[in-house]
């Protein structure tokens, strides 16, 4: 187990988090790029080690309410992986995609397309030109799909 001082180093060497002091001497972690309306990563860095890590991505771990897992006994690596994970996450939208998100699709003849994740539309590309744009990704992979386009 890490002890407050080492988890603080720990979050403190990734970039683009704030630490915010809070009472009992408490920290909670701020990640201020969050495109989510969660901007608390961590909550309650306390000086006896616990801390709560922001993950409702995890399916398997005790979440809180909130979606914050308890890392009181999880390892440094084990630390340092589920941050650069919920950093991630809360990198995409609400949607749970991140901007510039982009899959190639081709068909039979081997001609590509691009669709790419950009302000919450799925956009075609053949090349640098644009095919079409679309609300959601169901409705782009089912135009693709039409075309006789798959992912490649």
């Amino acid at each position: 187990m890490l002890n407050f001082e080492e988890k603080k180093a720990l979050i403190e060497a990734i970039d683009g988090f704030e630490l915010h002091e809070i009472s009992m001497g408490r920290i909670n972690v701020h990640y201020p790029a969050s495109k989510r309306d969660k901007k608390i990563i961590v909550k309650h860095l306390h000086p006896n080690g616990n801390a709560f890590v922001y993950a409702p991505f995890l399916e398997v771990e005790p979440l809180d309410k909130q979606g914050y897992v308890n890392v009181k006994d999880y390892s440094e690596n084990e630390i340092r992986v589920l941050l650069l994970e919920a950093k991630d996450f809360m990198d995409s939208d609400e949607d749970g995609y991140k901007e510039g998100l982009t899959k190639i699709y081709q068909d039979n003849s081997g001609e590509k397309l691009s669709l790419v994740y950009e302000n919450k539309m799925w956009v075609i590309y053949t090349g640098e030109n644009l095919e079409a744009v679309f609300p959601t990704i169901e409705s782009a992979e089912g135009y693709l799909l039409d075309e006789g386009f798959f992912e490649a």
